[in-house]
């Protein structure tokens, strides 16, 4: 049953338009992230390896070399086998340096335009008979199955919506940090398609070609000729040359190295493809053989690369030709689709962009004239395809193409091998090689099939058919010639010093070794105006700006070493943008190394950063060299004092964790700094003592934050070449704080002891002659007749009460008094009273002379406790509501501090209320603490309010601050203490108590209270 033209167009367009939808869906979130970036997907997207010629020419392979067609399946089932040694190291260079193909990783690898030029001219001559391998299975395909003997037509349809696919879902990111998830989710639904195809042939083929697999048997029991066939060829055919050529695809082919490389998504999903692949093609090529015998055994009229076709017309079934022809249009635009989008990356780096005016002013945005660039390269490639198809239409097998071509990419191996373990290959011996491999291959392969060669002489009929038949031998022969050229030139010819470091950077066990160089650029912003000129404002803004991110450094960086990295990190960006060429050219013109400064400090943070990541994979020696850094390394950071290590030239090395905690600056904002540099006040602190010649600095006083702080310093300088830290100077840091105010405040206390003492023997002298004095006044006032005299004479003894009132004051002020308070001291005490008296004490000091007090209490309100103790309370709280309130009566002439009670059955509140500066918010919960203050030293001893807390808390009180009291102004504090009401029939209760008790005891020599007071004076 013949199919019409129509119809296979609208199949072909349902098709295509499914693809569309999935990556469209997957551009548009609408497919769950979990699903898009599940590792099975991708391995189901390097499923675009099984192409037109696995799907097709496998079947022209087996039936002329027998079982040698698995080596299409074996040789890259190998290669991700070896993954660990072969692709990883791969993986590890593209992602690092940001490189999209394998011409990049030779162009960055031998520091050589021309090394990257080259593989892109041998991988766009390999791609034409493949593309062209493509557009040829599909036009055969409907040639076979349609009433149309050529069907150009839908051939072109078939270009032009491969063209539209890989231009929308390929290039909507240029750079190759952004891999395109709508192509790889599409890739994976061609998979499953081919593979549900294949199966679906196979289990029609099983039960309805050969009954079973009984059938099977049979068939090939009475056909021993066909085995035997099949066989033979393994032993003396082109097998290991097969195995070698595919297993080489992985990394050689255009459309490979972009799926497993560009649009990997992590070394997880590389570890899942490993078995995945492997696994995939295994169940792919199991329907190859029933095919091929179903053909057989049907005596299909087609050449055995298109059984898979014909199968359904033979058993008429229309429907499984359609869906063998839907599996090879699958087949075809998946290879089609991705190798044209990795030629056209190739092409742009390395063939169009080296051509790009760096040196001029750009102010074009280069990332949409890169996008339209590749846009118009795609095109360019299908349509010329479709050219190298109608120029070879039905001359050759695809057999033939695909073996053209894998031999052609085969070339490319021995560089890529070098590229991983010969650090000693250069760009001379890569060229050499290359071309030599190249030219065989052409002379003997490519170019006897693009000319027909027997019409210049009938003679060249057996040399052509010599080549045809012998070209696995040849292949092997432009092989070794191309290896053996790289290690002979390579071995005889020197490496520039850029080429040293790029070998070393890509090989597998990389030393880590670099030559450290500092930039001229002195921060970020430098970079920005430099790269201005060959990428425009905008485009170094975004790229300098994305560097900073991908490192996590601030807009403001500026030390050396960080600038290093920087602009290294630009130029793997611009790498996965422009190709390593190109970005090597701009930042090495635009961001130069400083000439006249040849060092630049290790990133100790950076390279422990870099040494954890590589804990789990040092072994021996190494691993345990490491153990002893991490240990000495844990131990310097986690020492519980502060320490430093700065190296000759004054930038710190080493930043432990106590010196973060003293400090308040964390060791990635300074490591690798100038000690000038980092925050103020330690730049002057470190940096003056890293100077001076004195070992240690004892009780060195720094004003930190309004605060007076002390430190202890000592260093260490540190001597050692053989280790490269000669010049380094330890630095370890001792907060002295705590100790000195200790130290202060018990000497203060000290001195108001004595003060004390001093007073209370002042008071006393003063007692005996202000006794004469009020008696001398008694006896004036008695015997004088005078009424003036008389009332001179009571003046003079009510200043005398006074003056007794203040030296009682002071007597009671300066007693030691008890540390605790007992029951026996606890009485009645009034509030108005004691306030009053803490006020008549504190009105004898000068700084009061402008401060009011208001008492305000009620006469009426008394409290349980402690007389001396609480008169205490008043006094602290009092004078220190008299030194706030200082300022205040300085600028307004006078200011007023007010006492004031309320009130409960139970308590009695006091509030001492000023109108000076306040109490800031962040230090009230501090005000309570022992030796807190925020007087000047000496002026203050920070246990005023310490020891008040103590007396309320003795007296089952509480105590509050209110600041500030005027919000509008901000002043004014108001100190709230709540204290026991005196209730005596409580204490009466209590006597009884006591008395009972004592009874009880025997003891007959209680006397009511009332008594013991009657009869004090004997007692």
């Amino acid at each position: 049953m013949n199919f019409d033209l129509q119809d296979l167009l609208l199949v072909s367009v349902a098709y295509l338009l499914v693809l569309f939808f999935f990556a469209w869906a997957t551009e548009k979130g609408w497919i769950p992230k979990s699903v898009v970036r599940h590792p099975a997907v991708y391995v189901l997207s390097l499923g675009v390896y099984a192409s037109s010629w696995a799907y097709y020419g496998s079947l022209g392979i087996a039936s002329e070399h027998g079982y040698v067609f698995l080596a299409y399946y074996f040789g890259i089932s190998g290669a991700f086998l070896l993954a660990p040694v072969l692709l990883s190291p791969i993986l590890r260079i593209t992602r690092t340096y940001q490189l999209t193909s394998l011409a990049d990783v030779f162009a960055f690898r031998f520091r050589s335009p021309l090394a990257g030029t080259l593989a892109t001219v041998l991988m766009l001559t390999v791609s034409m008979p493949l593309l062209s391998l493509q557009i040829q299975a599909v036009s055969d395909s409907i040639h076979l199955i349609s009433n149309e003997y050529s069907p150009k037509t839908l051939a072109i349809v078939f270009c032009m919506m491969v063209t539209l696919f890989a231009i929308l879902f390929g290039t909507r990111h240029i750079s190759a940090r952004d891999q395109h998830q709508g192509l790889v989710v599409a890739m994976a639904v061609e998979s499953i398609v081919k593979l549900l195809v294949m199966m679906t042939l196979g289990g029609v083929i099983l039960f309805q070609v050969f009954n079973g697999f009984s059938g099977v048997e049979e068939w090939l029991a009475n056909n021993n000729e066909t085995l035997a066939g099949m066989q033979t060829p393994v032993e003396d055919g082109p097998w290991r040359t097969m195995l070698l050529m595919f297993f080489a695809s992985a990394i050689v082919m255009p459309h490979m190295f972009h799926m497993i490389f560009a649009e990997n998504r992590g070394r997880q999903s590389l570890n899942v493809a490993s078995w995945g692949m492997p696994l995939f093609l295994l169940v792919l090529s199991l329907p190859t053989l029933l095919i091929l015998w179903a053909g057989i055994k049907l005596d299909t009229p087609v050449t055995a690369d298109y059984f898979t076709l014909m199968i359904g017309h033979a058993l008429d079934m229309p429907w499984l030709t359609i869906v063998s022809y839907v599996g090879g249009l699958a087949a075809a635009s998946g290879l089609t689709i991705v190798t044209t989008l990795a030629l056209s990356s190739m092409i742009l780096n390395h063939l169009v962009l080296p051509y790009y005016p760096a040196h001029r002013q750009m102010e074009i945005n280069i990332y949409r004239w890169l996008s339209w660039v590749k846009r118009l390269l795609i095109a360019t490639l299908i349509m010329a395809s479709y050219g190298f198809y109608r120029l070879w239409e039905s001359q050759h097998a695809l057999y033939n193409l695909g073996v053209i071509a894998y031999v052609g990419a085969l070339q490319l191996l021995p560089g890529a091998l070098c590229v991983l373990y010969w650090p000693k290959a250069n760009r001379i011996g890569f060229i050499t090689g290359l071309i030599a491999g190249t030219s065989i291959w052409l002379v003997t392969m490519m170019l006897p099939q693009m000319i027909d060669i027997t019409v210049y002489s009938p003679s060249f009929s057996d040399m052509s058919s010599y080549l045809y038949q012998q070209w696995h031998l040849f292949g092997m022969i432009s092989l070794a010639v191309n290896a053996t050229l790289i290690y002979a030139i390579s071995s005889l010819t020197n490496m520039s010093p850029e080429e040293k470091a790029a070998a070393s950077a890509c090989q597998v066990e990389n030393p880590g070794g670099r030559e450290h160089k500092i930039p001229v650029a002195k921060s970020a912003y430098d970079f920005h105006e430099m790269l201005s000129k060959p990428l425009g404002s905008l485009v170094a803004r975004q790229e300098v700006s994305r560097a900073l991110k991908d490192l996590n450094m601030r807009e403001d960086e500026s030390r050396a070493h960080s600038l290093v990295r920087l602009r290294d990190r630009i130029e793997k960006n611009l790498s996965g943008l422009m190709g390593p060429t190109v970005a090597h050219e701009i930042v090495e013109n635009f961001l130069p190394w400083d000439k006249d400064k040849g060092y630049v400090p290790q990133d100790i943070h950076f390279m422990e950063s870099r040494l954890e990541a590589y804990h789990s994979q040092l072994s021996g020696l190494a691993g345990e060299l490491d153990s002893l850094r991490r240990y000495h390394r844990d131990t310097l950071n986690n020492l519980p004092m502060a320490l430093c290590s700065v190296d000759s030239n004054g930038d710190v090395m080493l930043w432990n964790h106590a010196m973060k905690e003293l400090t308040g600056i964390t060791a990635q904002d300074v490591l690798g700094a100038p000690l000038a540099q980092i925050q103020a006040p330690w730049n002057k602190i470190l940096g003056h003592f890293s100077t001076i010649k004195d070992q240690h600095l004892l009780k060195h006083s720094v004003e930190i934050e309004d605060r007076r702080r002390y430190f202890n310093l000592h260093k260490a300088n540190i001597e050692a070449p053989a280790s490269g830290t000669s010049g380094n100077t330890v630095m370890l840091l001792e907060d002295h704080t705590e100790n000195q105010v200790m130290e202060d405040q018990l000497f203060h206390s000290e001195r108001l002891a004595s003060i004390g003492q001093l007073a209370a023997g002042v008071a006393h002298e003063i007692g005996n002659p202000v006794t004469a004095i009020d008696c001398l006044a008694q006896e004036l006032k008695a015997l004088s007749d005078e009424a003036e005299t008389r009332e001179v004479a009571g003046q003079v003894l009510d200043q005398t009460k006074r003056v007794t009132r203040i030296v009682h004051t002071l007597v009671s002020y300066a007693h030691n008094g008890q540390n605790r308070t007992d029951k026996t001291t606890l009485g009645a005490v009034n509030i108005e009273a004691c306030a009053q008296e803490s006020i008549t004490l504190l009105q004898l000091g000068r700084k009061s002379d402008n401060i009011r007090f208001l008492n305000l209490c009620d006469s009426d309100h008394s409290v349980t406790g402690d007389q001396q103790k609480l008169q205490q309370v008043f006094i602290n709280l009092l004078t220190n509501a008299v030194d706030a309130s200082i300022d205040n009566a300085a600028r307004s002439g006078s200011s007023t501090i007010t006492i004031r009670t309320s009130a409960t059955p139970h308590t009695v509140s006091v509030e001492v209320e000023d109108q000076g500066h306040g109490i800031p918010a962040v230090i009230q919960e501090r005000l309570f603490e022992p030796f807190f203050t925020t007087k000047e030293a000496g002026k203050g001893t920070g246990l005023g309010l310490a020891l008040t807390w103590n007396i309320v808390e003795e007296h089952f009180g509480s105590i509050q601050i209110v600041s500030p009291v005027d919000k509008v102004l901000e002043r004014g504090t108001r100190f709230i203490i709540s204290l026991p009401r005196y209730e005596p029939y409580s204490l009466a209760n209590e006597e009884a108590e006591k008395k009972s008790i004592r009874q009880q005891q025997g003891d007959v020599t209680y006397a009511p209270h009332d008594q013991w007071e009657q009869k004090g004076e004997t007692v």
